[in-house]
């Protein structure tokens, strides 16, 4: 079996890094993009969460989870979050699909106080990093789109279900035959 150098090796007790990517914005009046990074200390690379879409793309908010470099091109400043327990990954990952999709920098406010609520981050981060928001250019408008599900009870009828039901099992039941 081959051994693996210790460098590449993930201890499994090391803290570790959760950030904020600020990236630059796409155009000159809109607000930067955000991304919550959680990485190893001393990492080259980073496992990205953020929101995409919305209603400046017309499409639904998503979520992308995804890893990149932590120095990126497109990141230009990061802010420090807190110093996790490495048993904390799942958690983050947790509340990164439990928040809903909104503006990234607000969806990442909503992200880090999850994560407060659960003892991850110490209390008040949330608020200190409230104070670092730009303007919400969609606050005001129509509430996020969410994208439409189809459900069964949607193309459920009851009074053909009983119908049919009546037609063909009942009168069969009753039949002296």
């Amino acid at each position: 079996m081959p051994s693996r150098t210790p460098s590449l090796r993930r201890t499994p007790r090391a803290p570790l890094q959760l950030t904020i990517g600020v990236c630059t914005p796409i155009m000159e009046d809109k607000p930067s993009h955000w991304v919550l990074m959680l990485a190893d200390r001393d990492a080259e690379y980073a496992t990205w969460y953020h929101v995409v879409g919305g209603p400046g793309l017309a499409s639904p908010w998503k979520l992308d989870i995804s890893e990149g470099r932590l120095n990126s091109w497109s990141v230009n400043n990061r802010y420090y979050v807190a110093e996790i327990p490495a048993k904390h990954r799942r958690k983050v990952k947790a509340s990164a699909k439990k928040v809903p999709g909104r503006f990234c920098q607000g969806w990442v406010v909503d992200v880090i106080g999850d994560l407060e609520k659960d003892f991850v981050v110490p209390v008040g981060t949330q608020n200190d990093i409230a104070k670092l928001m730009e303007a919400d250019p969609y606050y005001g408008d129509a509430p996020p789109k969410v994208e439409k599900r189809q459900y069964l009870h949607e193309y459920f009828d009851a009074k053909k279900m009983f119908d049919w039901i009546d037609k063909h099992c009942f009168t069969k039941l009753l039949s002296p035959y």
